[in-house]
């Protein structure tokens, strides 16, 4: 029997809410007062109860349950980078200070054996990143991951590349990217754990798309991806992950990834496939979107809260990028790397397996999410699917507005973005910006700031 820990006090409905909520603001209408919107979508109420919700509370489990006795219900691995110029020297180091996974970015001809020398792939995941040919990519990581003795089933991680990339990168049919795809599934068979590609939904919001509309969009490519291969859905949905960009809305990125999973899941029984939460893998890095040139230390705090969001949210994998990484200095790259190791070390994330369930916020901020993006996908598969919607300009369009409409409410500061249209650090110039000129071709969708256009007009003015 559940203990009365507050008996002096009556029981409260909403409607006794609202009426002191009301009372409190003067008699004005509490809704029309205190409401928000959320990603200029969804409605968010001034508070929610118990009586808001539709359906009983369910604890997510984001990984399987460990045979290990005491160990952790939250794991998650902590991903760096190994860009080119790397040396082992470095990649050694990071590991031995808090990495537990890497992302190499690769094009196919490097030497692994000298650069990977003294890495255990048995024991981290490894994340390739294709410069170019995903095969090339993916052969190399392969021959030096069969020469490390480590076995097949050992080998963990997966392949940051989706077929839609050959369409939005170089302009090609999402037919060439499926038969490319059919390729890497062939060649990472024997290795169980290692996914040879991805469900990319950063790809929308990294180009400043709306972050519902980018579920809908990863959804829709999913189905075009399955229904035009001739492969068994289980096999599809065995060899995939999915990958998201976390941004700065903290609660609604923790609630999209909840529902990025639930309808992941929900899209596999329509196919006959039994997909648990906890059997898909979340694979999260922090947005490069919200960040700013102008005040790289309101960036450290960004990616932190960011990255609080990922676990939250469920992330299997986590990558803290330092804002222009190739540029940056190695402290930013360890900063970058500590922020997993402070979130599990000093706040004790692992430790509760799915600390937002249960609020009523949250639960009704997923079926929210998870109606919206389902209406979303509606639109595209009204359009013919996602290839057609592509071929159209459909996506584009939908994303480059949202972007214009974001990028010219910061430069007129009608969207705050700290250390930027609001509270700059003093000493901002020019001089100090590492700057590159936004440009995109009329089939890409190409990362970009929020804050391009006050960066420009910064520069402009300087």
């Amino acid at each position: 029997m559940t203990e009365d820990l507050f008996p002096e006090f009556d029981a409260a409905s909403k409607s006794d809410w609202i009426a002191q909520a009301s009372k409190e603001i003067k008699g004005r209408d509490v809704s029309a007062t205190l409401s928000s919107k959320l990603w200029d979508t969804l409605v968010l109420k001034p508070f929610y109860t118990q009586e808001d919700l539709s359906s009983p509370i369910v604890q997510q489990r984001f990984h399987s349950p460990s045979e290990t006795v005491g160990f952790p219900p939250r794991r998650w691995q902590n991903l760096v980078s190994v860009l080119p110029g790397d040396t082992n020297a470095q990649i050694l180091n990071a590991l031995e200070n808090g990495a537990e996974g890497l992302v190499l970015h690769l094009n196919g001809f490097e030497d692994l054996s000298e650069l990977l020398e003294g890495v255990l792939p048995q024991y981290i995941s490894i994340f390739v990143l294709p410069m170019g040919n995903p095969v090339a990519a993916l052969k190399t990581f392969l021959e030096w991951a069969d020469a490390t003795s480590a076995s097949a089933d050992s080998i963990s991680g997966g392949m940051l590349w989706t077929p839609s990339d050959l369409s939005f990168d170089q302009s090609e049919s999402f037919g060439l990217g499926t038969e490319i795809l059919a390729e890497l599934l062939e060649m990472s068979g024997p290795y169980s754990s290692f996914a040879p590609f991805c469900i990319k939904t950063s790809r929308y919001t990294e180009s400043g798309g709306n972050p519902i509309e980018a579920l809908g969009l990863g959804l829709g490519e999913l189905i075009e991806l399955i229904d035009s291969m001739d492969i068994d859905p289980n096999v599809i949905f065995s060899k995939i992950f999915l990958e998201a960009s976390v941004g700065e809305n903290h609660f609604g990125e923790i609630v999209r990834l909840k529902a990025f999973r639930m309808a992941i899941s929900q899209l596999a029984s329509l196919y006959g496939v039994e997909l648990k939460e906890e059997v898909m893998s979340l694979f999260c890095k922090t947005a490069q979107w919200s960040k700013s040139l102008l005040d790289p230390n309101t960036n450290l705090i960004r990616q932190t809260y960011e990255a609080m969001s990922a676990v939250l949210g469920g992330a299997n994998w986590l990558w803290v990028q330092p804002l222009q990484e190739e540029v940056c200095s190695e402290m930013e790259r360890r900063i970058a790397r500590n922020v997993s190791s402070i979130l599990r070390e000093e706040a004790y994330l692992d430790k509760v397996m799915d600390p937002g369930a249960g609020a009523y916020f949250l639960e009704n901020l997923k079926e929210e999410i998870l109606h919206n993006s389902k209406a979303q996908l509606s639109k595209i598969e009204a359009l013919g699917g996602w290839s057609k919607a592509f071929q159209k300009g459909e996506i584009h369009a939908s994303i480059r507005q949202q972007r214009e409409k974001i990028l010219n409410e910061v430069l007129q500061n009608q969207v705050t973005k700290i250390g930027a249209n609001k509270y700059p650090p003093p000493s901002t110039s020019s001089t100090e910006l590492v700057w590159e000129p936004f440009e995109e071709k009329l089939h890409e969708l190409n990362p970009i700031r929020a804050t391009y256009l006050l960066e420009l007009q910064i520069l402009a003015e300087s």
